[in-house]
């Protein structure tokens, strides 16, 4: 399997950056080892290395629960508030996130268990060609102007869009059930559907609360049945966008998800419910520190914008650069002299070969989704075009780069019946 070639990218990874590690230590390899702890092999990434999920035993159901945004700094910074869960866990383990480090792409890897350079979803805002246009990959409306789900109207398939069977698709074809747990807002959206294709069931949850009832509720009726559970909350990430992670509404929050963990739901469950269950905590992402004081614009650097022909894709912690034809040599220069101390700039296309974005096969349109240039974040920096300064100051916490705030994540294991 192809990794990274670091120096072939000339990265600075030893002090900054943490790299996806798709041979088997991402979060992308989470489904496969669901899949072989249930007795059944995957199509895509192998599975994490027996040491991560063995020592559970066998059993015959998972639940994962991706928590958005707590990455691994914050689980060890918050120990005082995740002891009395993380305590009983049979394995406390440290996974990378995937690159780019968003949850579009991540979610999209715990959905198919294939890095973003096979599943084709690249990044949170992509050019599509084909209907000649930007879009956010959230409410896949064009960036230029709001229109809910107008590139499924343009003819987008959220069947066919990500390039990579899902894991419900293949659980389903061996007899396996899969049910996904998210909020009630997003369970019928464009992306869940991409997500949940070969799902038996989505339940839509109005709170964390009702999300651990349900589940409960769900392992309880179909006691001593192989099935799977995806379970997903975002709302540490969505706090620690405005407070940052180390923010006093983020621990209230961390310490309100875990108790209700405790007391709600693994304190809870019946026996019958218990029997033969695996439950994982992991995250898709953490989060890095993004003070405004660190925030760049490219209209303030406008001999390089003068070599871009459109407005760039990705986000503001990786950013896809599209060039004027001969110009991509230039910007990446540009950065690294010009903005080395901020950002870090790479081709696209040996970004792509090198295995940044997971190894071959690769999705078709991917290239085309990367534009020219692949800008990486350093530090705390954010990187944004001109018609996003009026709002850029409202968040303060980001992800989608490399630094290890956003990229370590953990993986912890229970079996249910032991606790």
């Amino acid at each position: 399997m192809n990794v990274p070639d670091v120096e072939g990218l000339n990265l600075p990874i030893a002090n900054e950056f943490t790299l996806p590690n798709y041979a088997g230590g991402s979060i992308a390899n989470v489904p496969a080892t669901v899949a072989q702890m249930l007795g059944v092999q995957l199509e895509g990434l192998p599975a994490l290395p027996s040491a991560m999920w063995e020592p559970l035993g066998e059993v015959k159901r998972v639940v994962l629960l991706t928590l958005d945004g707590f990455g691994w700094n914050l689980f060890q910074a918050r120990q005082d508030l995740v002891t009395a869960v993380s305590q009983r866990a049979t394995i406390t383990n440290q996974l990378t996130s995937i690159f780019p480090s968003t949850t579009v792409a991540a979610l999209s890897s715990l959905w198919t268990g294939s890095a973003p350079a096979q599943h084709g979803l690249v990044g949170l805002k992509l050019f599509f060609p084909e209907f000649a246009v930007s879009a956010g990959m959230l409410d896949f409306s064009p960036l230029f102007y709001k229109a809910y789900d107008a590139l499924v109207d343009a003819g987008l398939n959220p069947e066919t869009f990500l390039q990579h069977p899902g894991v419900g698709e293949q659980l389903g074809k061996e007899g396996i059930p899969t049910y996904a747990f998210k909020g009630k807002e997003i369970v019928n959206s464009v992306l869940s559907k991409m997500h949940g294709r070969g799902v038996t069931e989505s339940f839509g949850v109005v709170s964390f609360a009702d999300m651990l009832v349900q589940m409960r509720e769900l392992l309880d009726k179909r006691a001593g049945e192989q099935l799977f559970i995806n379970a997903y909350w975002p709302s540490i990430d969505s706090i620690s966008h405005y407070h940052t992670w180390q923010g006093t509404a983020v621990s209230a929050e961390v310490r309100a998800i875990f108790n209700q963990l405790q007391v709600d739901f693994f304190e809870s469950l019946t026996d019958a419910a218990r029997q033969d269950t695996a439950f994982f905590i992991v995250a898709d992402h953490g989060q890095e520190l993004t003070p405004l004081s660190h925030q760049i614009f490219l209209s303030d650097h406008p001999k390089l914008e003068q070599l871009l022909f459109m407005r760039p894709t990705g986000e503001p912690r990786v950013i896809y650069l599209y060039t004027k034809h001969g110009c991509h040599e230039a910007a990446i220069e540009y950065i690294n002299t010009k903005l080395g101390h901020a950002m870090t700039a790479v081709s696209s296309q040996d970004a792509l070969q090198a295995g940044l974005l997971g190894p071959e096969p690769f999705a078709a349109n991917v290239a085309d989704r990367m534009g020219d240039v692949v800008v990486i974040m350093r530090g705390g920096y954010s990187l944004f075009p001109e018609q996003e300064r009026e709002w850029a100051h409202k968040m303060i916490g980001r992800h989608g780069g490399l630094s290890h705030a956003e990229m370590q994540v953990p993986w912890l294991g229970f079996r249910l019946d032991g606790w």
